[in-house]
């Protein structure tokens, strides 16, 4: 019997493609919409064979919308939440818009005649603006939600809050990570939610590190790499931050590293590629190439978007990863780094716990002002550094490259 699950929330099918993409090919029966998926750059190749989409109408129709409008007036979480916007947060404008979007989305629900054929409602990244549905479900279906890092760690607004407690408080199991995340989330919104919550974590992308194993001894395809992207083909390039974020802390890391004497055997890459918009960029650039001039390291700033065989050349080119954002949950591209043999330098504050019962090598510090001296440390005998890292790819390979990650979706979704 199929299992049928809308996929709501954020819609960023360069990442979830790997869940259900794994999900679909562990067990076939499982039936999933995604209407509202999209792609971050390019469309992903092959990548939109596990959705069913067919059936899904998007357009709605003028008389869905002003069934819509008739219907939602009698709606209580509504008013009360255009209440809150209006009288708490004092917020006209955005009252008003929330509003709209909330019978646009009862008008999209009515145009498909409510999903009533769907059984699990599956939303990934717990924030106001990607909720908006999850109150229009049945009370008899399945509601999961599932966090992805930041919407837990880095939103603390009060329409938030009273938004995604109202949306937890009605979700049949809620997913996060790890350990960590699971408290911070009982912490944030009631420990009545204990036992909604699930600890999984999402499948890798194993076409990065496929392609990682195909070229690690590909000196020639690395060194084309390095030289197309202004990579260092005699120094060791160490990668500050893993995008654009201003949450990566990339200034505070650049001025650290000011305080370092290996400066002429390093060679910072801040890559821009993604997680910055264009106008972002245009204050953003000039401080940061201010900083590099000024830190005495050579340097190079990248916005190219790299594509995955790409990205998997990006790993082996680069010999330090240094990974110090304001949070995070379990860093996808520090699970890369490790697996390609870089040296890692991350910050303590950090929710890796799982990375540690793993075994996995690789460097915490406390505070900025400590960056330096690891960084000479681990320069001053990298021999050695390197055949610590080496355990890492057998450590990951034994944590993520099986069956287990999946099984527990599994388990979660069919419910």
């Amino acid at each position: 019997m199929a299992k049928r699950i809308l996929v709501l929330g954020v819609g960023q099918n360069n990442f979830l493609s790997f869940l259900y993409g794994t999900l679909k090919k562990y067990d076939a029966s499982f039936c999933i919409k995604a209407p509202f998926i999209r792609d971050l750059n390019k469309p992903v190749p092959d990548a939109t064979w596990m959705y069913d989409n067919k059936d899904v109408v998007i357009k709605v129709s003028f008389f869905n919308l002003f069934r819509a409008f008739i219907i939602s007036s009698f709606s209580l979480h509504l008013w009360q939440t255009f209440f809150f916007i209006l009288f708490v947060e004092k917020k006209f404008k955005k009252a008003v818009h929330f509003f709209l979007k909330h019978n646009q989305a009862k008008a999209f629900f009515l145009q498909n005649k409510s999903f009533k054929d769907i059984d699990i409602f599956h939303f990934h990244y717990i924030q106001y603006s990607y909720l908006r549905e999850l109150f229009l479900i049945p009370k008899d279906k399945n509601i999961v939600c599932t966090f992805w890092g930041s919407d837990l760690l880095r939103t603390s607004d009060i329409l938030n809050f009273y938004f995604v407690k109202k949306a937890l408080n009605r979700a049949t199991t809620i997913t996060c990570q790890s350990l960590e995340m699971r408290e911070i989330i009982l912490s944030k919104f009631g420990r009545n939610l204990l036992n909604k919550i699930k600890i999984a974590q999402f499948p890798v992308d194993r076409k990065i590190y496929d392609e990682m194993d195909a070229n690690i001894q590909n000196k020639t395809l690395i060194k084309s790499f390095q030289e197309k992207y202004g990579y260092s083909l005699t120094k060791k390039n160490i990668l500050v931050g893993h995008n654009g974020s201003k949450n990566n802390n990339h200034e505070k890391i650049i001025q650290a590293l000011s305080g370092s004497a290996c400066k002429d055997k390093c060679h910072l890459i801040v890559n821009l590629n993604y997680a910055i918009s264009s106008d972002e960029k245009k204050d953003y650039v000039p401080r940061l190439e201010k900083l590099l001039n000024e830190s005495g390291f050579t340097f190079t700033v990248n916005d190219t978007f790299f594509s995955k065989e790409e990205l998997a050349i990006s790993r082996l080119a680069t010999s330090i990863f240094i990974h110090m954002p304001i949070s995070d949950a379990l860093s996808g591209t520090l699970t890369e780094m490790l697996y390609a043999n870089n040296s890692v330098i991350t910050g303590s504050w950090l929710p890796y716990k799982t990375f540690k019962k793993m075994g996995l090598q690789y460097h915490e510090v406390d505070d900025f002002d400590e960056l330096p001296i690891i960084l000479d440390a681990l320069m001053a005998d990298f021999e050695k550094e390197q055949l610590q890292s080496a355990t890492n790819k057998k450590a990951i390979q034994d944590y993520f490259f099986n069956e287990n990650c999946i099984m527990n979706w599994s388990k979660i979704l069919i419910q």
